[in-house]
């Protein structure tokens, strides 16, 4: 029996995701199941298992020696707030939600915090959905953007000049990929393929060191979202392949994903800067001058301007 659970523990700690039943099965055809389950179960007594409920499904993960040494060390309402913090992974967990899940007095919590705190086994970040709340995981797990912000954070601040820049050189790639280069009043026709995509933008920022974060492709696409909501640029779906053997896919990309390109919008005269004053709409504007009927010191617009 010392035999099979040693193939057990081995073929667990292999699958960091955790085994089942079956697995173990047909991993160990030369064992009867009853003899499988029974040597899981001394192995889930002894500690060197644990289970994992993912769904529906009851899995066995392997836990490592060292693990076990700590976990021994630990007092069985440590060892549960611990099994509760480590589930909780890069997202962390609030004390308030610990105490839901162990039935455990805030006291207890709190002394139990504590200890694994100075045995370098937990942390506290604080997160930028909920800044007055501490959250706990494990020392060597890194925080998820959701609880640091992403890139878009720094020191729980969100950094709006970072963003307003890598924003503006999005766009001014973009832009200079709408339009034919001889003629940038012209427009591309409707199945150009040319418009940049998220990929294309992460690359050239890349490729020009604009910043030095690490930038993923989902990271590009809130910045491209962010143009498409102020009106600068607009997505454009890949153009599809309607041709013999082209059985509809896109032409742009083989990628299941659709992979949106992005077209930048010409600046209406009116939603220029000067809209903000009375000479961008002013209708009189080419009879203005400094002296004459029409001149700037005598313009009703002016008057109603300023005083509003």
């Amino acid at each position: 029996m010392a035999e099979l659970e040693a193939k057990i523990y081995e073929h667990a700690l292999k699958n960091s995701n955790g085994i089942d039943n079956d697995y173990l099965n047909d991993a160990l055809p030369e064992h009867t199941l009853e003899d499988i389950v029974n040597g899981v179960n001394r192995l889930l007594q002894s500690g060197q298992l644990e289970l994992l409920q993912v769904g529906r499904t009851i899995l066995y993960r392997g836990v490592h020696r060292s693990e076990m040494e700590r976990m021994s060390e630990l007092t069985s309402d440590e060892r549960l707030v611990y099994k509760h913090i480590e589930n909780s992974g890069g997202e962390g967990i609030w004390v308030r939600t610990l105490k839901q899940k162990t039935n455990l007095l805030q006291g207890v919590i709190t002394r139990c915090l504590k200890v694994l705190e100075q045995r370098a086994l937990i942390k506290s970040v604080k997160s930028v959905k909920h800044p007055t709340r501490k959250l706990y995981m494990l020392i060597n797990v890194d925080p998820s953007s959701d609880v640091t912000g992403g890139p878009w954070y720094t020191d729980q601040e969100m950094d709006s000049d970072f963003i307003d820049q890598l924003a503006r050189q999005c766009y001014q790639f973009i832009y200079a990929h709408s339009f034919p280069r001889h003629n940038t009043k012209a427009v591309y026709s409707a199945n150009h393929t040319g418009y940049p995509t998220s990929s294309q933008i992460k690359r050239f920022i890349h490729e020009n060191r604009i910043t030095n974060v690490d930038l993923s492709t989902a990271n590009i696409e809130e910045l491209l979202a962010m143009l498409v909501y102020d009106g600068k640029v607009e997505r454009v779906a890949p153009v599809f392949d309607m041709g013999a053997g082209g059985g509809g896919r896109p032409a742009a990309t083989s990628n299941p994903r659709t992979d949106w390109m992005y077209r930048a919008l010409r600046v209406n005269a009116r939603d220029s800067p000067l809209t903000d004053i009375p000479c961008g709409r002013c209708p009189v504007f080419d009879r203005c001058s400094d002296s004459g009927a029409i001149t700037p010191a005598k313009c009703e617009y002016f008057k109603k301007w300023l005083a509003f």
